[in-house]
C-alpha cells in the first residue's frame, strides 16, 4: 500500500510514513506500519477516521502496546496514537472522567492523591485507559470493569455514542470493544469509593513490591501472555508442561514467571509465535488443556 504524504489531511498532531513497531510496542517487536498518526485532538481524529473510510484503509488504534505482537512483515495501514487532548483527568467527588489516552498509572496515581480507592489492584500494568477497557484488565481479583459507568465512543462514520457499563459485555479479558475494531474509545467514566490516602498508598507499594519480585521487569514483555484457564493459572500448567527457560531465536520463557514471554535481544514476531505454539503444545500434551492467548496480534 502506498500512502504519501501529499495525501494525508492536514492534522495538528503527528504523522509518520513508514513507521517502524519497535519502538511501539512492549515487546519491542514489529515490522513497519505503512502510517502511523498521534491525532492531537477529536478533530484530528475525525480526519484520519474519514481519511481511513475514504480510501479503505484499514486502521488500528493502539495504547501503549503492552498486549501487543506485530508481525515481522509489519502492518498495512494506519496506526492511530491518541494525543495529548485524550489524556485528560477530572474528578467530580467520587466520579471520575478520563480520557482514553491517558496511562493507567497516571490514573491511578491520580486518583490516590484525591483518597480515591478502587484502581489500586491495577498498578504496575504498562497500559492506557483505553487499552484497558478493551480486554477488561485486572490484577488480584480486581477489574476494570467494577468502575465502569460509561465509555464514549467514536465509530468509522465519525459518529459519537455512549455505552453504559451493561452494554460492554465484559468478561475475563474481553468486552465487546475486541467485536468492533472501528470503534474508538474517546473518554471514559468511572465511579470509585472514598478511602484514606494513606491506606491506598500502602497498597499500591505492596502491589508494585510483588510485581517487582515475581515478574521479569528487566526484559521486554507483554505481560501475560496466556489467559488463565478455571483449572490452574496458565503459569503453573506452563511450568508443569517443562517451559521455563524455553526459547526460540531469542523470544524465551521467564524463569521468573512462566506466563511472560520475554525479548532477550532480537527476537521476530515469528520467534514468539513458534513459542507461543510449542507452549500450548507442551500444556496440551501434559494436562489436556489448552491454553488461549490473550496477547493481540495484529
Amino acid at each position: 500500500m502506498q500512502i504519501r504524504e501529499n495525501q494525508l489531511p492536514k492534522i495538528k498532531g503527528k504523522t509518520v510514513v513508514h513507521q517502524s513497531m519497535e519502538n511501539l510496542t512492549s515487546l519491542k517487536i514489529g515490522g513497519v506500519a505503512d502510517l502511523f498518526v498521534v491525532p492531537e485532538d477529536l478533530e484530528d481524529l475525525k480526519l484520519i477516521l474519514s481519511f481511513c473510510k475514504r480510501k479503505k484503509i484499514p486502521f488500528f488504534v493502539i495504547g501503549n502496546g503492552s498486549k501487543l505482537l506485530v508481525p515481522d512483515e509489519g502492518f498495512k495501514g494506519v496506526i492511530i496514537k491518541l494525543g495529548d487532548s485524550f489524556r485528560k483527568i477530572e474528578n467530580h467527588k467520587e466520579e471520575i472522567k478520563v480520557g482514553a489516552g491517558a496511562d493507567l498509572s497516571t490514573l491511578i496515581n491520580f486518583t490516590a492523591q484525591r483518597g480515591l480507592s478502587g484502581l489500586e489492584s491495577l498498578s504496575g500494568i504498562p497500559g492506557t485507559v483505553g487499552g484497558a477497557m478493551v480486554r477488561n484488565a485486572s490484577a488480584f481479583g480486581q477489574s476494570l470493569s467494577q468502575r465502569v459507568l460509561s465509555v464514549k465512543v467514536l465509530n468509522k462514520g465519525e459518529t459519537y455514542f455512549v455505552l453504559s457499563d451493561k452494554d460492554m459485555n465484559f468478561g475475563y479479558r474481553t468486552s465487546t470493544f475486541l467485536a468492533h475494531k472501528d470503534w474508538v474509545i474517546i473518554e471514559v467514566n468511572l465511579a470509585l469509593s472514598s478511602g484514606k490516602k494513606e491506606d491506598i498508598f500502602s497498597r499500591l507499594r505492596e502491589i508494585r513490591k510483588r510485581k517487582i519480585l515475581t515478574q521479569p521487569i528487566s526484559f521486554p514483555s507483554a505481560g501475560c501472555v496466556f489467559k488463565n484457564p478455571s483449572s490452574y493459572p496458565a503459569g503453573y500448567l506452563i511450568q508443569q508442561a517443562g517451559c521455563l527457560g524455553l526459547r526460540m531465536g531469542d523470544a524465551q520463557v521467564s524463569h521468573q514467571h512462566a506466563n511472560f514471554i520475554i525479548n532477550k535481544g532480537k527476537a521476530t514476531a515469528q520467534d514468539v509465535l513458534r513459542l507461543i505454539e510449542e507452549v500450548k503444545k507442551r500444556v496440551r500434551d501434559r494436562s489436556g488443556i489448552s491454553l488461549e492467548p490473550e496477547l493481540e496480534i495484529i
